[in-house]
């Protein structure tokens, strides 16, 4: 029950639990009656000091340090169950101000007692204040998972300083600047908010590194293209590049954190490393991988469904993974924290990526079958994802997936499953890429089959570039596979995408299979433009005397097109491919447009072409 407030005579006044020494904001303003009698010890007698010390040790007892600091409200055996409600951490100085309260009744403490208080008081906000010394963590790449996963860790942990590293000067210039060199919703304002304060972008890495406590390396894993696993195999050159690069520099001790998707056994190729180049010092290995979408990877980060944490399963590896799950913890509630050994937290990121990029091809499969028989693949998914045990996420029918992810950590999945004689499990997670390949030239196929089978000199319009909405990112994009297609048949081909420049599509028309992973001071610097491309910023423009348009990103703004000015402006007829099924094919059918959409019923007009040229 709540006490009046302080008055001597107030019932809940003197008690020292739930009320006076608190770390609740309403220390001195109320107190709370344990209900139990359990309060009983921490209560300081009207009229009668602290009564021989007795008293005063319920003091002491009703303050302890908990995981979050100095707190009040029950013993250590008492815990919150006293007060019924969870006390926050205890400011020293609301303690000593509550003390003084007491010290204001009618019989002030004991100097033995209040001594033998200040002197524990202070003994625990010592040992508070080196529990809270500053962590330093260090990134090794700046890209698309260390930057935006470092800036939420520096937002979530002000006593963390982190600082992301990378090779590129041109990289780390775009971090320090108001243009970032990725585009993310949020990531502007987490980014603002930290940087310069405990969040920091450098090119000095062998300093930052030698200065860190945890260093998390998140560098490219392209696939390799050349060599024993070529086109499947992960190549780990800049993996083990930076690992000999941590062992030359480090002066102390250090937890080594797998950021990026790595195969499985990994971290026992980098520990070797390490520990034969260590000169003594230690390194713990952990892997830490990221579940990110791009587009909604800042949510992700702030609400992730769960964090995983491997670990060697030693005294040292259990610690280590302690350490970095107490960085976690600043946000993220224990039961989404998961730890495991280093093997299966190397494999559930791939095979979490395998069993989504699965969904993907199962319904784009589906949605072959449904344009031949009538069914609309939309309609389809939704009853299948009704089902408690599929359920609806990742059942969007589409030109195919892409991202930096899918494909390669499929291939890497194969390629292990190969070297560990399981040639069946292989073949099966071969199959979701080969169903992946098969929608996007079907696509082309149907692009140019619908337009009396050639589109050679004719102008298709592409309209999206990215893998997806609210990203920058062309990474194994499905539209430079569509667009190679389309090329092949001598189209000239008009793009515009709101967040993707010039420059990165005629370079990822020009790159080579693979290439695209590698840093960019690797690549080829001058790939040859595509003369047949255009890129513009304007929808319109890019639609202008088209002959066909392409719809390869589901971005919002060409669900509000006006399609009647885009179809006034375009040759006839006008063919719409829609890849998202964004649009509504019978609203662009009344417009005039011969529509295709993925999965939907066939226009009539195409129902007389075929499907495969």
């Amino acid at each position: 029950m709540r006490g009046p407030g302080v008055g001597p005579d107030a019932d809940g006044g003197g008690a020292c639990s739930e009320g006076g020494l608190s770390g609740d904001t309403k220390a001195v303003g109320e107190s709370y009656d344990s209900g139990d009698g359990s309060g009983e010890n921490g209560r300081v007698a009207r009229g009668g000091g602290v009564g021989g010390g007795v008293a005063g040790i319920g003091v002491i007892q009703e303050l302890y340090l908990g995981p979050d600091g100095l707190r009040g409200g029950g013993s250590r055996e008492q815990g919150d169950e006293g007060s019924g409600r969870r006390h926050g951490p205890a400011s020293l100085t609301k303690l000593l101000f509550a003390i003084t309260i007491l010290e204001g009744r009618e019989a002030p403490l004991e100097p033995s007692i209040r001594a033998f208080i200040y002197s524990f008081l202070q003994k625990r906000s010592q040992e508070t204040a080196q529990k809270l010394k500053m962590v330093k963590i260090c990134c090794l790449g700046a890209g698309y998972v260390g930057g935006p996963t470092m800036a939420v860790i520096a937002l979530k942990c002000p006593s963390v300083e982190v600082v992301v590293v990378d090779i590129s000067v041109a990289r780390i210039a775009a971090w320090n600047s108001d243009q970032l060199p990725i585009y993310e919703p949020g990531l502007d304002d987490v980014v603002k908010q930290c940087r310069g304060r405990n969040l920091f972008f450098s090119t000095e890495i062998e300093k930052h590194i030698g200065q860190a406590d945890i260093v998390f390396v998140s560098v490219n894993t392209p696939t390799k293209t050349r060599g024993l696993g070529a086109g499947k195999a992960a190549d780990l050159t800049y993996w083990e590049s930076a690992a000999r690069m941590i062992a030359d520099v480090a002066k102390s001790d250090k937890i080594v954190v797998e950021k990026s998707t790595v195969p499985v056994k990994t971290a026992e190729a980098i520990e070797k490393i390490l520990i034969h180049n260590s000169r003594g010092i230690n390194f713990q290995i952990l892997s830490n991988p990221e579940f990110l979408a791009e587009g909604t990877a800042i949510q992700d980060l702030f609400n992730p469904d769960r964090v995983l944490i491997g670990g060697r399963e030693t005294p040292e590896g259990k610690k280590a993974v302690q350490v970095l799950k107490q960085v976690y913890a600043n946000w993220v509630s224990e039961d989404r924290i998961i730890t495991t050994n280093l093997w299966s937290a190397e494999l559930s990121k791939l095979a979490a990526n395998a069993f989504l990029a699965q969904r993907i091809s199962s319904v784009n499969a589906i949605s072959a079958l449904c344009e031949a028989t009538g069914a609309d693949v939309a309609e389809v998914a939704y009853s299948v994802g009704k089902d408690t045990r599929i359920g609806p996420k990742f059942l969007s029918a589409s030109v195919g997936f892409g991202g930096s992810c899918f494909q390669k950590d499929i291939l890497s999945l194969v390629y292990i499953c190969e070297c560990n004689g399981l040639p069946e499990v292989a073949s099966y997670w071969k199959d979701v890429i080969k169903v992946n390949d098969y929608q996007k030239s079907r696509f082309v196929n149907r692009v140019v089959s619908s337009m009396f089978n050639t589109v050679s000199e004719k102008k298709i319009a592409v309209l999206g570039f990215a893998f997806k909405k609210d990203t920058g990112d062309t990474r194994e994009t499905p539209a430079i596979d569509v667009c190679k297609g389309l090329l092949g048949d001598k189209a000239k081909i008009s793009i515009y995408d709101p967040q993707v420049s010039e420059e990165q599509i005629q370079r990822d028309l020009a790159l080579k299979k693979f290439d695209w992973d590698h840093p960019v001071h690797l690549q080829p610097t001058s790939p040859t433009a595509v003369k047949q491309v255009t890129v513009t910023w304007d929808a319109y423009e890019a639609t202008k005397g088209a002959h066909g348009v392409c719809i390869l990103t589901e971005w919002d703004e060409f669900r509000k097109l006006d399609y009647v000015k885009i179809y006034e402006n375009m040759q006839k007829p006008a063919f719409i491919f829609d890849g998202r099924n964004v649009i509504d094919p019978q609203k662009l059918r009344e417009i005039g447009f011969i529509v295709f959409s993925i999965g939907k019923p066939l226009d009539p007009w195409l129902k007389d072409m075929p499907a495969v040229v």
